[in-house]
């Protein structure tokens, strides 16, 4: 194995640190070699590694550098019920699953050697055909593996944490992508909408049932609001099921769970949805907001989640190409622990992975109060302009859905456009058929973070549109988060909260076009508030050209 030179410079360093029980935060760019890094450094600290992803697209790289480079480990990879389920179409809650009615409820003993979607396809398929369960059989292998492949909520959830039933002392974990842990707790919110409510209906056979969830979505809509923020709901005592309602609909959904086992044949049990929905209620870390017609239930902090990491007796890497400051990973994030935090072009004064030119257009901003058809018709000319000049795709991305769906209607190209069912292995088979393709997707949403559109280890993206600066909406929900983390430590940080937020969706944006240390970009930052001093050096962009329609 050769490695890179800022490999080869830090690695002792790391490898020590890790062994002196610090935490350490690894920030380096895409395509710099993370992952090998990574399993390189960890293996000199213990026998076994834990690498948890954010998606289970995630798998596949961790995956290619132990199948070249570390042959002689055993790995294997846990994805939840829902997706192993011989019976599930996929589209389900695992905990609406009945494995004890089940009459394949047994594991049996498997070796994983292929890539984590082929192996998952092939227990798949042998289990129904052999009579065994790929979820518990993968369940058990995990234990015998010298690296586990697992994603976010079988670490930060602790209920789902404790029925892996390993040893976690006994591994370097490794959290990849780890400036998502900051909004780690939406893992556990909960929604409940009218249309949730019509879908339960139509599956449930007892009139008890429906009359109930009848009463709950006709005073649904009265409280919810089609805006597409978060707002502050503070009693929704009028909607709420009673004791013996809810003893009622628990009843009605394990009805369902026990004849969808049966059958053998599990979709979403929507009645789960709901309760599970008015369970949470009883969290009084959970406030309740309204958000496009739904009814959100959130927990406001992410410590309680992320307090893991705290634990001194485990080993732990967070390693991202945006990872948070120091000052933040504390302040915002809680980690307590002894941290240091390794900014790998800094320490090494050396630029490792591709580079990007940056310009940026100084006659246009979407700035809320200066929306306008005007404005909408000045960015789309922007995208042609682009799309005509560009040398291969295009990622664009915006502030909001509702802010991509204005400018669109000014577009008179062929776009793909991201919307809640966009199906990511879609897109990549459509950006390699297509020579040229215009991609519009929103920040922190599924084409702007941990997607490769790739041939050849090199980036099919040549140009990233930032359409307007992604600030996260200042709702409630935002407004309450910035009064109890500034409460806690006794500091104002709500311009740190909007800012950082709105740089990582640029940095990670970018990223998509720099996936491999050849690879060359151009970022088209399309707003005249990118044009300052904070951005420019954040982004790197100190010498970026200023340009107008």
């Amino acid at each position: 194995m050769k490695l890179r030179e800022w490999q080869q410079q830090i690695a002792d360093i790391v490898v020590k640190l890790l062994k002196d029980n610090f935490l350490v935060a690894l920030q380096a760019p895409t395509g710099s070699g993370k992952t090998l890094f990574a399993l390189y450094t960890s293996f000199k600290v213990k026998d076994k590694v834990i690498f948890v992803v954010r998606t289970h697209n995630e798998f596949f790289p961790i995956y290619r550098e132990l199948a070249t480079y570390f042959k002689d480990k055993k790995y294997s990879f846990l994805v939840g019920k829902s997706s192993a389920c011989v019976y599930s179409n996929g589209d389900v809650d695992s905990q609406d699953i009945y494995c004890g009615g089940c009459d394949l409820f047994n594991g049996v003993n498997i070796e994983i050697r292929d890539p984590p979607v082929s192996a998952l396809n092939r227990l798949k398929k042998e289990g129904k055909s052999l009579g065994y369960c790929p979820y518990y059989s993968l369940l058990e292998s995990i234990r015998n593996s010298h690296v586990i492949l697992l994603t976010y909520p079988y670490l930060f959830i602790p209920w789902l944490r404790e029925t892996l039933d390993i040893n976690w002392e006994e591994y370097v974990i490794v959290v990849d992508e780890a400036h998502n842990i900051e909004n780690i707790s939406n893992l556990e919110e909960r929604r409940l909408s009218k249309r949730t409510l019509e879908l339960a209906i139509s599956q449930a056979k007892s009139k008890e049932a429906i009359d109930i969830m009848e009463k709950i979505k006709n005073k649904i809509g009265k409280i919810s609001s089609s805006d597409e923020k978060y707002i502050l709901i503070n009693n929704i005592t009028e909607i709420s099921p009673s004791e013996e309602e809810m003893e009622i609909l628990l009843h009605e959904y394990e009805e369902i769970r026990k004849e969808m086992i049966r059958n053998k044949n599990i979709s979403r049990n929507y009645i789960g949805s709901i309760i599970r929905f008015f369970e949470i209620l009883n969290d009084e870390r959970v406030k309740i907001f309204s958000y496009s017609n739904s009814l959100v239930a959130k927990y406001i902090i992410s410590s309680d989640f992320i307090n893991i990491l705290n634990d001194e007796r485990l080993t732990f890497m967070l390693m991202s190409g945006t990872m948070q400051p120091l000052d933040y990973l504390r302040d915002v994030i809680g980690i307590k622990r002894k941290l240091v935090y390794i900014d790998v072009e800094k320490i090494t004064k050396n630029k490792i992975s591709g580079s990007y030119e940056c310009l940026i257009s100084i006659d246009v901003t979407s700035a809320y109060s200066l929306r306008s058809e005007r404005m909408a018709a000045r960015y789309a000319s922007y995208l042609l302009k682009i799309f005509y000049n560009s040398k291969s795709h295009i990622l664009a991305i915006f502030p909001s859905y509702e802010f991509m769906r204005f400018i669109s209607k000014f577009l008179n190209i062929k776009y793909l456009m991201e919307n809640s069912d966009t199906d990511i292995e879609e897109v990549m088979e459509k950006a390699k058929k297509e020579e040229k393709l215009l991609i519009m997707g929103i920040a922190r949403g599924k084409l702007s973070e941990g997607i490769e559109i790739v041939n050849n280890g090199s980036s099919m993206i040549s140009d990233v549109v930032i359409v307007g600066v992604p600030y996260p909406p200042i709702d409630d929900y935002l407004k309450i988060r910035v009064e109890e983390i500034s409460k806690r430590i006794k500091k104002d940080l709500s311009d740190d909260l909007i800012r950082i937020q709105a740089l990582i969706a640029v940095k990670q944006s970018i990223g998509r076009a720099i996936r491999g240390p050849n690879d060359k970009a151009t970022v088209w930052l399309l707003d005249k508030r990118f044009d300052s001093l904070w951005w420019k050096k954040e982004l790197n962009c100190l010498n970026a050209r200023k340009i107008k329609l």
